[in-house]
C-alpha cells in the first residue's frame, strides 16, 4: 500500500531521533574526523532510506534506483570501515562489523521476505545478537569516557531499535512465538 508523503503521520519520538541524528552528524563533522562526518551522514541517509521503503511511502525513484542508492551508501560505509582499519581506530571497525550485520539482516528483510520469514527464529536471534553486541559496544566507549563515540553508538541503537525493527514489535513477535 502506497501511501502519499502529505498525508503520512510520522510519531514524534522518530521525527526527535531523526533531528538528533541529523545534530549528531553536524557534530562529527565539527570535532571529529572527516571519516566519523562521513560515516554519520552516510549511516543517517541509510536509515531514512530504510524508513520510507519500509512504511510504504510513495517515493519518487524506482525500486531499482533505490536498491541502488542502498548499494552505493553501503559501499561508502564499507570504505569508511577501512578507513577505520587502516587508521588504528579497532573499537570503530568492531562496531562498524556489527553494524555490517544489521544491514545485512535488513537487506535480506527487503529483498528476499520469504527467506527471513522461512527462518524466522534464526533472524530474531541473529539480530538479538548484534543489538547485544552493539550495546556492549557503547559500554565500552563509556568505560573509556569516549563520550560523544558512547553518546553516538547509544543513539544509533536507539534509532534502529525504535525506527528500523520496532523493538517491542519484535520482542512481542518473539514472545508470541514461544
Amino acid at each position: 500500500m502506497n501511501i502519499k508523503f502529505s498525508s503520512f503521520e510520522y510519531p514524534r519520538s522518530k521525527l526527535v531521533i531523526l533531528a538528533l541524528l541529523a545534530l549528531n552528524a553536524v557534530i562529527y563533522a565539527l570535532v571529529d574526523t572527516v571519516i566519523s562526518a562521513a560515516d554519520a551522514i552516510v549511516w543517517l541517509i541509510l536509515l531514512v532510506i530504510y524508513e520510507l521503503e519500509s512504511t510504504g511511502v510513495e517515493l519518487p525513484l524506482s525500486e531499482k534506483a533505490m536498491r541502488i542508492i542502498r548499494d552505493i551508501l553501503i559501499s561508502i560505509i564499507v570504505l569508511v570501515f577501512f578507513g577505520y582499519l587502516l587508521g588504528g581506530e579497532l573499537l570503530d571497525a568492531v562496531n562498524a562489523l556489527l553494524w555490517f550485520g544489521l544491514i545485512a539482516m535488513l537487506e535480506i528483510e527487503v529483498r528476499w521476505p520469504e527467506l527471513a520469514r522461512r527462518h524466522a527464529t534464526s533472524f530474531w536471534a541473529t539480530t538479538l545478537l548484534i543489538f547485544l553486541g552493539l550495546i556492549a559496544m557503547a559500554g565500552l566507549w563509556f568505560w573509556q569516557q569516549a563520550w560523544l563515540d558512547a553518546y553516538d553508538a547509544m543513539l544509533w541503537i536507539v534509532a534502529f531499535g525504535f525506527i528500523e525493527v520496532d523493538i517491542f514489535h519484535f520482542l512481542q513477535r518473539k514472545q508470541a512465538d514461544v
